[in-house]
């Protein structure tokens, strides 16, 4: 069901996108594009994928203190290009998978690193768009779009603040988290469900270790700050490739920030459509024109598309992992988690 409202969504957002804009005017823009800015771009989000291997270090330290580089930057190019391949978002259990695999490591252990990996970037994404838009000279009137822009951050904002502060007193107190979990889930669930449940809450409060250890924290959100400001400075540079400067870097920040809030709905595989909306929304707040949004946002979500997805696959063979095996990595993670 998801998948299907995915597909409808991306074709909706697709039609919304491009109703008023020329395609061969696209094209030409395209065209006329400045490929060493756009490369530099594609380079940069790239050089992401390497910074979020390094980070994952970190949240993996408390659980898993010796994973190696090379595992954990494949794992994770394999999880994006799963994610670009593949529907129903797939890409997160098949990096905790291929994770598990070449390091041997307890696959809910490498679940809940992930899971704290998305925390951090809730935390910073949220800090970055409450301070682009609190910027002096921020052109944010009084429409109807300013207003769901502020009403998106806000709610962002709050949203994963809970969410923080209720997985991080779990993590503080795991063990107590464990007895009243099982207790619930005994009154919920059959004896073996409850069982099932009950070792992978274990697992999950196994791999937040970054949620209470102050130095792991520290050092997870100074790498989730890095993460997403290379990540915008690739969009700068996307920008400036089709001559859009009036948003300038802190701009380029609050178009990273709406479009990765925005790719947490569903979609098709890729997020074709809702990159390109959310791009459009964010900046139609600096009036740039359709054509040149349409333009910019197409090319650069192609471009930066293929890099880790072509890794991804060339990082399944290398691991000796299989397609196959990706399309069922939701099944495989629960299975090897009853083992556990």
């Amino acid at each position: 069901m998801k998948t299907v409202i995915g597909f409808v969504l991306t074709v909706l957002l697709l039609w919304w996108v491009l109703r008023d804009v020329s395609v061969r005017e696209v094209w030409q823009r395209i065209h006329e594009a400045d490929p060493w800015l756009l490369a530099g771009a594609v380079l940069a989000a790239t050089f992401s994928f390497v910074l979020r291997a390094l980070r994952w270090r970190v949240l993996l330290a408390p659980s898993f203190p010796g994973s190696r580089f090379v595992p954990r930057f494949g794992a994770t190019c394999i999880g994006f290009a799963v994610n670009n391949l593949l529907p129903a978002r797939l890409g997160e259990f098949a990096r905790a998978y291929a994770l598990s695999r070449t390091e041997g490591l307890n696959i809910g252990a490498s679940v809940a690193s992930l899971v704290a990996e998305r925390i951090f970037d809730g935390l910073v994404l949220a800090f970055l768009l409450f301070v682009t838009i609190s910027l002096p000279g921020f052109p944010l009137g009084e429409g109807s779009t300013a207003l769901l822009i502020r009403r998106t951050a806000n709610f962002g904002a709050l949203a994963f603040g809970i969410a923080f502060v209720v997985l991080w007193l779990a993590a503080r107190n795991s063990g107590r988290t464990v007895r009243l979990f099982e207790r619930l889930s005994g009154r919920l669930f059959s004896p073996t469900l409850a069982e099932r449940a009950t070792r992978l809450v274990e697992g999950f409060l196994s791999g937040l270790g970054a949620l209470h250890d102050t130095a792991t924290f520290i050092r997870a959100l100074g790498w989730s700050l890095v993460v997403w400001l290379d990540l915008s400075v690739s969009i700068w540079l996307g920008l400036l490739a089709f001559d859009i400067a009036a948003p300038g870097l802190t701009g380029a920040i609050f178009l990273q920030s709406v479009v990765a809030f925005a790719v947490a709905a569903p979609s098709s595989p890729g997020f074709f459509g809702v990159f390109e909306a959310a791009s459009r929304l964010g900046l139609g707040v600096y009036d740039v024109p359709a054509t040149e949004t349409v333009s910019f946002a197409t090319s650069y979500h192609v471009l930066t598309f293929l890099p880790v997805t072509v890794l991804g696959l060339w990082f399944i063979r290398h691991f000796g992992l299989s397609w196959s095996e990706m399309g069922h990595t939701g099944e495989i993670v629960e299975a090897a988690t009853d083992d556990t």
